[in-house]
Order: C-alpha cells, then structure tokens, then sequence
C-alpha cells in the first residue's frame, strides 16, 4: 500500500524536527531546570558550597543602586569559576526611583573546573577611587 504524497512528506517533516531536538547539546547549558541548585545569598555566606563542573551557581545580594552603591566581584575566582553575563539588578517595590530604596542585584556563575576558589563581592561606590567597600561578602566555593 503506498503511502499518500502528503502523510511522506509531513512524516519526513516530524522525524527532521525530532532528530534536529536531539542534536542540540543540553549539557553545557547552566540555566536548565537540573543544574540550577545552588542560590546564595549574603546569609548563606559563611557556609562552604560545592557544586558540579557545568553547574549554575547564582548569587543573589541586597543593594541600593539609587545611592551609587553596587556589588562588584573581586578578581580571584577565575578559571574555576565563570561569570556569566553582568549582574541583574531587581528593585523590590514601585518605589525604585526613590534614594535608598532597596533591591537586588544577582550574579551567575558557571563551574568550570575542579577548584576551590574564594568568590567575593565587594559593596561600593565605583565612581570613589581609593575607597575602601562599606563591606564584603565572601564564599568558599568548591567545583568538583
């Protein structure tokens, strides 16, 4: 029995969709729904962390950009760490355009490769050269 021209052509056009969604690699993407366990914040920064090599590691930090303040990493995580993109910054209510008023920023990281890094951020104004940061947060980071 031979097939009508049509059903061959729409079977060939479904078996090219299928075969095309199983050729995208899946494994190096750090924001699919398996690999995003590990989010920080500044309460969790006192507790060792681990995560896997190809795993997303989000950080999230209250700031208020308003005031010139913002969070800023500090050099020393790379090549175990990879930052991923610029942070985010979120503000918390309708009444962002007000000083002080307060937000979050969020970094991404991915974990490249078998290390134990710091990864530090840094709370400052960036236009104040020669300024100390009003503070610090610090994470002990393990890749595996």
């Amino acid at each position: 029995m031979a097939m009508p021209r049509v059903s061959r052509l729409a079977a060939m056009l479904a078996l090219t969709a299928v075969a095309g969604c199983e050729s995208f690699p899946t494994w190096d993407n750090p924001f699919k729904p398996a690999q995003l366990g590990v989010r920080l914040d500044e309460s969790s920064a006192s507790a060792p962390v681990t995560i896997a090599r190809n795993q997303a590691l989000i950080v999230t930090l209250e700031a208020n950009v308003t005031t010139g303040y913002r969070w800023e990493t500090v050099a020393g995580f790379t090549p175990v760490l990879a930052q991923i993109g610029t942070a985010d910054y979120v503000a918390r209510s309708a009444d962002a355009a007000v000083a002080g008023a307060p937000g979050d920023m969020t970094f991404r990281f991915r974990g490249e490769s078998p290390g134990k890094p710091t990864l530090e951020f840094a709370y400052r104004r960036p236009f104040e050269a020669n300024v100390a940061a009003a503070k610090t947060v610090r994470y002990d980071i393990t890749v595996r």
